[in-house]
This record gives C-alpha cells, sequence and structure tokens, in this order.
C-alpha cells in the first residue's frame, strides 16, 4: 500500500520559521496522486462553452459513481482507453484536461487548507461536495477517516509547474495521501449507496419487482428506479426511473400488471396496451387483488375536516397522533368496468387484514378508544361476506399484531398475555412481556385462542400464508430476523437458511413450487437480495451491493461475545474491530445496548452505525439485556414493571468482563451510548457507575412519570412495560426508577440529543435532565436537532448527528477536543 504520510518533516525553513512565530502546522507538499490525463476535452473549447462548472461537475459525479480508481484501473471515455496511474502534479502540460484523486486519510480531526497552484481553471470536490476555491485555496475540516478529494483542472498554466500543498493549522493537523484504493466506509457511503427499499415477487414465481433508492451528492440527486427481472435469467425487463410506481401487484395469474402512479392506478395486461383504472384518485391506500382476478380492493381514506384552526380538541389520547381521525375504509373496484363499490363504512378506519383464498370473505380490524385495561388499546377483528357485505365480531382484542384466516377459524398473533389464551409459559410473579408475540389458532367463532409456540422462542414479526395452508413467518431469533416455515398440520416451526443474518423483508410466489424473495444484511455484510426454491432447498443471490457499492471498503471483524451474569443466565453479545485492528494496541471502547424490549439487530447499517464507529478507531461492545424478546419468555418477562433494574446489572456486569477478557481495551476509555429506552439506560445507569468516562443519551426518558403522560405512545407503551402499575399506585417504580430522582449521583459527562419535534419522548425529557445537571455544575451537553422527531431522518441532520456524537466520543475517549469544538465553538 503507497502511503504518503504529510507531516512537519515537510516544511521549508522558511515555513518552519513562520510556523513557529504564529503556531501553526506542518506545511506539506503533496508529491504525487492518483491522475486520469488527459481527458478528450479542449479546455480553451471548455472555457469559452459557458457551462465549464456543470460539465465539471458532471465528470466528478460519472468518475465518482464508475470509473474512479477503486472500481476499475481504467476509464472509457469517447472510445478513449485512459488509464489511472501515480503521478506528480507537475506531469501535467499546458491545456491538458485532467482529474486528480487524493484520497487523504486522517487519525483525528484534522483543520487546515489546500493550495493549488500552477493549473488552470480548477474546480475541487470533497466527498462528493463541491468546496469553494479562493485564489486556487480552500479551507477543509476533516473528521477522522479517508476522504476523496477530486480535482478536475484544465491543464498547466504558462510558465508555471503544477502543485498541490497541504496547510495544516495546527501541529496535529497531518493528513496521509493513501493511494492504493481499499477504503473504509464513510457516512456518505452508507447513506447514498444503491439499495432496495421493497420487492415483491410474481405469483408464477417467475419475475421480481426491486425498488431502488440512492443518491448523487455531485449531481445532489435522490436516484430512485424501479426494475422488474426475469428471474430465470436475471434480465432486467422494464424499469422506471421517473415518475416510480409506488405500488406494483401482479394479479393472481400473473398475466396483468396494476401499477399506482401517483393518484391513478393503471392496469397493464400481458400483451395489450394500458388502462386506466382509477383517475386523480386522493389518499389512496393499500390495494390487493381479489383472488379471482377481476377485482381489486383497496382502502381509501377521508382526510378529518378541522373546524377551526384557532384551537383544537383533544377527545382522546390517539388524537394525538397525525391523522388519527382521518377514515380510512375499504372499497371495491371492477376490473373490466371500472365500477367502484363501498365495503364499508364505519364511523373510524378499517384495516384489511387478509382476503380468504376463496374469495368469499374479508379479515377486518377497527381500533375501539377503550382505555380500562393494559395495554389501553382495543381491537375488533371482524370477518365480512362479501356478497352480502354482513359484518360479524370474532372477538374484541387488545393487542392484535395481525390475522389471517385459516383452514378452520383464523391464525392470530398477540402476545402471550392474551386474556383466554394459553400463550404464556411463565409463573407468577412473572408477568409476560406482550411484546413477545405469539401465534395463536382462533377457533372459528373467536372463543378459543390456542398458542401453537409456546415452545417456540422466537417472537413472530409478521406471517404469510402460502397455497397450502402452511405459513411463512419472520421472527425476530437471538441478534437476527430469520424466516420460520410453520407446518400447519404438524404445527410445527422450522427456521430456515436464508443467507442473511437480518431478514429485512420477504415475498413468496403462490405457485406449487414456491419462491421466496428476500433482502437482508449481516454484521459487516452490506445488503443482498437471495431468492428461495423451497421444495428443493437451494438459493441464489439476485443482488450484492457489497460487490456493487462497497467493493474498494475494508470492514473490521465482528465477534460474538457472550458472558453468564451472576443470575447464571447466558446474556448475548457481539463485539466490532477497526478495520486495521492491532492487538497490540489499546482502544477505546463504546458499548451499545437497546433494553426496550427488542434485541439489537445484526444490520449492516442503521441509525447507531456500529461500522462507522470502528472505522474510527472505536472497538464497539453490543449486548442484549435481560428483558429482550427473541430469547423466550422467561427472559422477556423480566423487561415488565422493571425499567432498567435488571439490564443496569447486566450492562455494568457486562462491560466489566468484556474489560477484564480484552487487554486491547483501555478500561480508562470508556463510553456507552443507548437511544429511547436505551437513553433512559444511559441515564439510569449514570447514576449508578462511573465505569464510563462519557456517556451519550439520544431521546432518553428522565422522568417515568412524564414521558408516560406527554409521550404520545407512552401510556400505550407503559401499559406493557409497566402493566397494572401507574403513578398513584407504584411510586417506587415511577420515582426511584426515573434518572432525574438521582441526578445528583451522575458525576458521568453527559450528551444528551433530541429531536425538538419529538412526539414519543418528548425533548423535556432531556430538558429536564439538562436543567439538574446544569444546577448541580456537571459536565452536560445537549443538542437539539430542529424539526426532527423521534429519529433524524433529514440527511444532511443525521451526518451533523452522526458526527456530534463521535466528536463527544473523541473528544472524552481519545482526549482529542477539537472537533467537538469545531463543531459547537464557546463563542456560538
Amino acid at each position: 500500500m503507497l502511503l504518503l504520510s504529510l507531516n512537519a518533516a515537510a516544511n521549508t525553513d522558511a515555513d518552519t520559521d513562520a510556523n513557529t512565530d504564529q503556531e501553526k502546522g506542518p506545511v506539506a507538499a503533496i508529491d504525487q496522486v492518483l491522475s486520469l490525463s488527459a481527458l478528450p476535452l479542449d479546455s480553451k473549447s471548455l472555457g469559452e462553452s459557458g457551462k465549464t462548472d456543470p460539465i465539471l461537475r458532471t465528470i466528478a459525479g460519472q468518475l465518482a459513481r464508475g470509473a474512479r480508481p477503486g472500481a476499475s484501473r481504467a476509464a472509457q471515455i469517447f472510445d478513449q482507453r485512459l488509464e489511472w496511474s501515480v503521478a506528480s502534479p507537475s506531469d501535467v502540460a499546458v491545456n491538458q484536461v485532467g482529474v486528480w484523486m487524493l484520497p487523504i486519510e486522517v487519525e483525528r480531526f484534522v483543520r487546515g487548507r489546500l493550495a493549488l497552484e500552477g493549473v488552470t481553471g480548477v474546480s475541487a470536490f470533497l466527498d462528493g461536495e463541491s468546496l469553494a476555491l479562493e485564489d486556487d485555496r480552500t479551507d477543509l475540516a476533516l473528521p477522522p477517516g479517508i476522504h476523496d478529494i477530486w480535482v478536475i483542472h484544465s491543464g498547466a498554466a504558462e510558465g508555471a509547474t503544477p502543485s498541490i500543498r497541504f496547510e495544516g493549522q495546527a501541529k496535529d493537523d497531518q493528513i496521509t495521501v493513501r493511494l492504493e484504493p481499499a477504503t473504509e466506509v464513510t457516512a456518505e457511503r452508507l447513506t447514498n449507496a444503491r439499495t432496495v427499499d421493497r420487492l415483491q415477487i410474481s405469483p408464477d414465481g417467475q419475475r421480481l419487482a426491486l425498488w431502488f433508492s440512492g443518491r448523487d451528492d455531485v449531481a445532489d440527486l435522490a436516484l430512485s428506479s424501479l426494475e422488474i427481472r426475469d428471474l430465470e435469467t436475471n434480465e432486467v425487463l422494464r424499469s422506471w426511473t421517473d415518475e416510480v410506481p409506488s405500488a406494483l401487484l401482479w394479479s393472481p395469474d400473473s398475466e396483468t400488471l396494476a401499477i399506482r402512479q401517483g393518484m391513478n392506478l393503471w392496469l397493464y395486461p400481458s400483451g395489450e396496451s394500458p388502462r386506466l383504472l382509477l383517475a386523480n384518485h386522493e389518499h389512496l391506500g393499500q390495494i390487493v387483488w381479489h383472488p379471482d382476478g377481476q377485482s381489486l380492493i383497496f382502502s381509501w381514506t377521508e382526510p378529518e375536516e378541522n373546524s377551526s384552526d384557532q384551537r383544537r380538541r383533544i377527545r382522546s389520547l390517539e388524537d394525538r397522533w397525525d391523522n388519527f381521525r382521518d377514515n380510512s375504509q375499504i372499497f371495491q373496484v371492477d376490473v373490466s368496468s371500472g365500477l367502484i363499490r363501498p365495503l364499508t363504512h364505519a364511523e373510524v378506519s378499517i384495516e384489511l387484514l387478509d382476503v380468504d383464498p376463496d374469495g368469499q370473505r374479508l379479515l377486518l380490524s377497527e381500533r375501539v378508544i377503550d382505555y380500562s385495561e393494559p395495554p389501553h388499546s382495543l381491537f375488533r377483528l371482524i370477518e365480512m361476506d362479501l356478497d352480502t357485505l354482513a359484518q360479524r365480531e370474532i372477538r374484541r382484542i387488545r393487542l392484535l399484531s395481525g390475522a389471517l384466516f385459516a383452514d378452520d377459524g383464523y391464525w392470530l398473533l398477540s402476545g402471550p398475555g392474551l386474556p383466554g389464551g394459553d400463550g404464556a409459559t411463565t409463573q407468577a410473579p412473572l408477568i409476560p412481556n406482550d411484546y413477545d408475540t405469539q401465534l395463536y389458532a382462533l377457533s372459528e367463532d373467536g372463543r378459543e385462542a390456542r398458542s401453537v409456540s409456546r415452545a417456540f422462542d422466537p417472537s413472530i414479526n409478521r406471517a404469510h400464508r402460502l397455497p397450502d395452508g402452511d405459513l411463512l413467518l419472520s421472527v425476530a431469533r437471538g441478534e437476527g430476523i430469520a424466516l420460520a416455515l410453520f407446518d400447519a398440520n404438524r404445527e410445527q416451526f422450522e427456521v430456515l437458511e436464508t443467507g442473511v443474518e437480518v431478514m429485512e423483508q420477504f415475498s413468496a410466489s403462490e405457485s406449487r413450487r414456491v419462491q421466496v424473495a428476500l433482502r437482508g444484511t449481516d454484521a459487516t455484510r452490506p445488503q443482498r437480495v437471495h431468492l428461495l426454491d423451497l421444495a428443493r432447498d437451494r438459493s441464489s443471490v439476485v443482488i450484492d451491493t457489497r460487490e456493487t457499492e462497497y467493493a474498494d471498503v475494508e470492514f473490521g471483524e465482528v465477534q460474538p461475545w457472550t458472558f453468564t451474569n451472576a443470575s447464571g443466565q447466558e446474556i448475548d453479545g457481539r463485539y466490532y474491530l477497526p478495520p486495521d485492528f492491532d492487538p497490540e494496541q489499546s482502544y477505546p471502547l463504546i458499548v451499545y445496548y437497546y433494553g426496550g424490549t427488542v434485541p439489537v439487530g445484526r444490520s449492516f447499517t442503521g441509525r447507531y452505525p456500529f461500522n462507522l464507529w470502528a472505522a474510527k478507531g472505536y472497538v464497539i461492545y453490543v449486548l442484549q439485556p435481560r428483558g429482550a424478546v427473541a430469547y423466550g419468555q422467561e427472559f422477556s418477562a423480566l423487561h415488565v414493571n422493571a425499567w432498567g433494574r435488571y439490564t443496569a446489572d447486566d450492562i455494568i456486569e457486562g462491560t466489566g468482563k468484556f474489560l477484564d477478557a480484552h487487554d486491547f481495551v483501555d478500561p480508562e476509555r470508556v463510553g456507552n451510548i443507548g437511544a429511547s429506552y436505551g437513553g433512559f439506560m444511559t441515564m439510569y445507569l449514570a447514576t449508578l457507575t462511573d465505569i464510563f468516562s462519557a456517556s451519550i443519551s439520544h431521546a432518553g426518558i428522565s422522568t417515568l412519570t412524564s414521558y408516560w403522560g406527554e409521550g404520545w405512545w407512552g401510556y400505550g407503551y407503559s401499559g406493557s412495560a409497566s402493566r397494572g402499575s401507574f403513578p398513584w399506585n407504584n411510586r417506587e417504580l415511577y420515582v426511584d426508577q426515573s434518572p432525574i430522582y438521582n441526578a445528583d449521583k451522575i458525576t458521568t459527562p453527559l450528551l444528551l440529543v433530541t429531536g425538538d419535534s419529538d412526539t414519543n419522548v418528548p425533548p423535556g425529557e432531556s430538558d429536564t435532565m439538562f436543567t439538574a445537571l446544569k444546577l448541580l455544575g456537571r459536565e452536560v451537553e445537549l443538542v437539539e436537532f430542529p424539526g426532527e422527531d423521534h429519529w433524524i431522518l433529514d440527511r444532511e441532520k443525521r451526518y451533523v448527528w452522526w458526527d456530534t456524537m463521535l466528536a463527544w466520543f473523541d473528544k472524552h475517549l481519545k482526549d482529542e477536543p477539537e472537533w467537538w469544538e469545531f463543531l459547537y465553538p464557546e463563542s456560538s
């Protein structure tokens, strides 16, 4: 690997004197770059075109996407093969349009100036973003990691020798030019990579629809598309890049496509011209084909009419939810005539759960406002006869996660505490965790609910009925999401091999030979799309983004690590190592957890990107403390009425044992971070231990009572997490387990992060703890993101959010405060 380390040794005597007087950093010449010269462009014509900037931006964008050195050592441009090479900037000739690429690596936050001298018509880009040049100089502020600088120029100036120089702002502002193509993962790569958002296989199993999303930073353009592929050849049969359909549905015989674009629904019969079926229909929702292929069933919403914008009456707790009073009903449209008929006309919204395979009945649900019992929700499960439109209430259910028609009755997804059911396997005093979803066989009259998953530890997320009556299930299993097959006759479960650790979605064909398309990731492997042949027990890869989006990226290893806690229970976990890991070094450690009843999955990326943190020189330890589903009901029940009691013990014990077992981690440089319930855990842990040197709480809960009342979903979540406990009957839980009442015990530097429009965990939860710690004189920071809710979704704000968290840890775990001070200077 060819590395050019640029530091103070490169200073000239004059530079050294000047730097000493002004306390500036090193000045170093960049003697070698990756060069693509000469482009088949005439610099004079380029300058006279009036389109110099967009042309150069296009060149940068195309090279960054396809012809970068990491992907190929050659670029094909106007039938000319141009080779990338390691060259000196001084080699450029007059009027020779060319491209330089500088992969710059920095070990810590670096500030400085890049000077480009002796070339004309210069444009420069840093990680896809245009750089402002003044006298061919640009200021750089580089977070730790590898950054791509692209320079496009029109050739050497007359009588000049082209050169590049980096001028560090301080003595530690040093860079390395890494001329080999391998690189580390970046925030931009994680957010911009072209991945599959949704997929759908045709009923005959011969075609696959794939919705893609990605982004081009240079063009500042979202890249969305939809492709239909032949699964025999993987050939793209049709694609959309403009006005990408929001829904695509194959008819039961796979001969007609129903496609929704905007407010219109089109039909594309095989071999015929497309036909507009529904035109200018606002607020269309779910659409499914009737099993006979002669009609479609869809939901259609009527938004609530607000009588006044001067006030708003909150009639129910649910009125705080967006669009709760909108009314969504079920309709049917005839394919041949286009005639629409209403199927339901209730005063509240109706949801379509399933269509009977014979096409005679619909399975519907309706929410009822009823707070008399936890979890303070209630649903009517309804069967409708499609001929008469007569409805029959099957049962009322407090927690309804899904339902399907069965050969004899129904399949029901609900919690283990379903009244009248036998789903719970725990014994008093344990209360089952109703988020540990079970599968029930529900009798036709709705009276008997018999659990068929009592001996099946994974928690069930979703069920899909196959043509033979068996079920495919998405299940939370330990740290992963698996695909399971349920044999309805034998009532047996089989976990299938999918080839991915975390399955994001699956779609199954309706053919006798069932084909399943699925997408998913691993802890260190990005998204793949796999095709499973259930009958032949075979699988194939349709798409592998490791090859298309991350071919030049080095990832560190991820290793499993479990421990047995003081209570004799095994606590699952894993740890991430930096890509250039050296066991002889001592690394800072970040401990991550959730604790809010679901495990932290082995997804490749997400809101908290472990691979990115590892690439910045951290070891990451992720653990699954007691209370999480996917490990059996005895384990998950410890979440109920605990609010951190068991979870905190496992995190503290696990961190200590991890430090003892791994001498490459520095016990004096340990940070912790959690979000939502995990943010609550961060605050709670800070009242119990000083094992951590720096802590981050994102959208954390500081006071259980205020979260229970103010959080839009607080009362509902607490109905399960605090079942039977309220502020007036369990002071010990609501007060003693609330971090704010023990704030005086906190000594760890704490960063509080929140969206200022968070409706789930209101920002007041962070405000309260911030106020307490400020008055106590403790080190605390509060960073709010305007307009953001429970998650930071805006792309640019997400970058700042990720930078903020890493900068906080760099400051306290690496003794490198410069990045934090750059982001949040005291003067601001």
